[in-house]
């Protein structure tokens, strides 16, 4: 075993406030969380009739990382050749939105290029690529266009093709040197591109033999359309199921928002947006239990464990004890949600690190969590996940 957290027993730093992509491929606790997005990850694979999900959670209570879990899942799932491919596009409600082409912008900026490139080459090569390219370009003009420069073209010509696709402004004169027309500036047109690029994605994945293909959408912190005003709010929805409306297959939206969870929908819901979700099984984040909050910390370390570790605690370098007092510290001061568990775990880790990997002790005593929590400031919980 070896690295700089060996006294540890871990290979690198176990508590994050902010989530990592990369390390999102586990669920600590939350076991029937973690069935609900299996059971639904496997039925999207199956079929791909869009729909919308709901993910609903208390501030902090790990909304985002279970995103990323899901998208993690969702690309393991892709990889069996029979199922559908279910592609996903992490964005955040602009925090500054003034229309749907602000989503639309964000989503642009959230597909991996190389997964458009990739599709695009396999409707171009496939045997009905003229019946494929031909739907493209009347689809679309400009996107049929711009997907062959950014294929295909010179290095300049693609990072143009690429801020169109984005929504960036850009000169016209700079657009038709590569065959664009249009700036993508209003909600019609993003709505179309969007569009577009859903039924693309499809025609790959069919190409390809399998059944079809899902692009997996997830919206989050979409509380902040609270912020829009009502012309925007209205806009967005227009703009959301405007988009859902014009892919009966190939889209799966996740609207994912924090606040406590109420028995009906938020008020900023559309009536026609609420129409199309229809009856859908809310993923709903609480906070946890004292006991939750145990084989929380327990799960979050163990992914972090090196091969062959082995030591009596699960807990370690944490005593249960410890553990116990460090959950019982948070829980007066706010709610135990994971985002609370993770920083003041990481606050006491820090004060021992130094002092373990100098031998001053053998594990995390509730006495010396405690000291470590009373020295450091708790300020009051933001409202953004």
């Amino acid at each position: 075993m070896s690295g700089i957290f060996n006294h540890l027993g871990l290979m690198r730093w176990p508590f994050t406030t902010v989530p990592d992509p990369q390390y999102s491929t586990f669920i600590a606790d939350r076991t029937q969380l973690q069935t609900d997005i299996s059971a639904l990850l496997t039925s999207l694979s199956r079929r791909d009739v869009s729909s919308i999900h709901l993910f609903w959670a208390w501030f902090g209570a790990g909304k985002t990382h279970t995103l990323y879990y899901l998208a993690n899942r969702a690309a393991q799932i892709t990889e069996q050749p029979l199922s559908n491919a279910l592609y996903t596009v992490y964005t955040e409600f602009p925090k500054s939105a003034r229309g749907f082409v602000d989503l639309y912008r964000s989503f642009a900026a959230g597909l991996d290029m190389d997964m458009l490139i990739d599709a695009y080459l396999e409707v171009r090569t496939c045997p009905h690529s003229d019946r494929f390219q031909r739907e493209l370009m009347l689809s679309s003009p400009d996107l049929f266009n711009a997907l062959q420069v950014l294929a295909m073209g010179e290095q300049q010509d693609q990072i143009t093709a690429l801020r169109w696709l984005r929504g960036e402004a850009l000169p016209v004169a700079q657009l038709r040197t590569i065959g664009i027309s249009q700036k993508i500036i209003t909600a019609e047109n993003s709505v179309r591109t969007l569009t577009t690029l859903v039924n693309m994605f499809g025609d790959a994945a069919r190409a390809q033999g399998r059944p079809g293909s899902l692009i997996l959408w997830m919206l989050d912190e979409f509380q902040r359309i609270t912020r829009t005003g009502t012309r925007v709010l209205d806009e967005i929805n227009t703009g959301l199921h405007s988009t859902f409306n014009a892919c009966p297959n190939g889209l799966s939206l996740f609207l994912s928002f924090s606040g406590k969870p109420q028995r009906n929908l938020p008020a900023w819901f559309s009536r026609e947006l609420r129409d199309r979700i229809g009856r859908t099984r809310v993923m709903i984040l609480p906070p946890m239990l004292l006991n939750e909050a145990l084989t929380f910390v327990r799960d979050v370390l163990a992914q972090f464990r090196p091969s062959g570790f082995s030591h009596p605690s699960p807990y370690f370098p944490f005593s249960e004890d410890a553990c116990k007092a460090i959950i019982e510290e948070v829980d007066k001061q706010s709610e135990i949600k994971p985002r609370a568990i993770m920083q003041a775990f990481s606050a006491v880790l820090e004060e021992a690190d130094p002092k373990m990997e100098a031998k001053e002790f053998d594990i995390i005593s509730p006495e010396f969590a405690k000291r470590a929590l009373a020295e450091r400031i708790v300020f009051e919980e933001g409202e953004e996940d």
